[in-house]
């Protein structure tokens, strides 16, 4: 019970759980509330770094590019990621500019920079691996690619009655950005790295439950 690794936390119940190595391709679950803790997956960092890789060449796409083509009273629009967060600020709406901003931007980008500089080595003294491990933490949880395309096609579906409306190819790298980032959600597991920062530095740190999203 010493060892900060070696205990975990229910995300869903709160249960203290003893962590187990598990065979490959393998998951744990909480015996309470069956919440889904870790897994074991044959991927590789080199594979990690291939996914990250991957995303930060769909960035551009998906941030820059048209989302959506509007026809309204015969004036041809067209909207992308970047472009409605300006607008949102041009119309004062700063509080739901800057989510957007955080969980459609920021977010998804740090959790790919996080993952990729984990995976490829470039955080290697232990305080750089904790910092970079909280990093990556806190942008899991804020990374909301999903809820940002949920309410744009609630949109979509409302503007069709009224405007001509095409769908761009920023909405196709968004969606991938979208699966990329997921994909890396369930296969990342943070608990290799934080074993490698020593027992001193480590019992100083909060518990770090290795959730996963569905």
């Amino acid at each position: 019970m010493s060892d900060p690794h070696s205990v975990i936390v229910c995300p869903a119940c709160d249960l203290l759980i003893e962590r187990k190595l598990l065979p490959l391709r393998r998951h744990a679950h909480c015996p309470r509330c069956h919440q889904h803790l870790y897994g074991r997956y044959a991927f590789r960092p080199s594979q990690l770094m291939a996914l990250t890789i991957t995303g930060f060449l769909l960035l551009p796409s998906a941030f820059f590019e048209p989302l959506i083509y509007l026809r309204l009273a015969g004036v041809n629009s067209d909207a992308n990621l970047i472009k409605g967060i300006m607008m949102l600020y041009a119309e004062s709406e700063l509080w739901v500019a800057t989510l957007v901003l955080w969980c459609a931007v920021l977010a998804p980008t740090g959790l790919l920079l996080g993952i990729f500089a984990l995976a490829s080595g470039l955080a290697k003294r232990w305080h750089l691996l904790a910092w970079t491990l909280k990093a990556v933490e806190v942008f899991r949880h804020w990374a909301m690619l999903e809820v940002y395309i949920v309410s744009l096609l609630v949109a979509l579906f409302k503007l069709i009655d009224i405007a001509d409306v095409r769908l761009g190819g920023g909405l196709l790298s968004l969606g991938c950005l979208m699966l990329l980032n997921m994909t890396l959600l369930i296969l990342f597991d943070p608990a290799p790295y934080w074993e490698r920062i020593p027992l001193q530095h480590a019992s100083r740190e909060p518990d770090h439950v290795p959730d996963q999203r569905p």
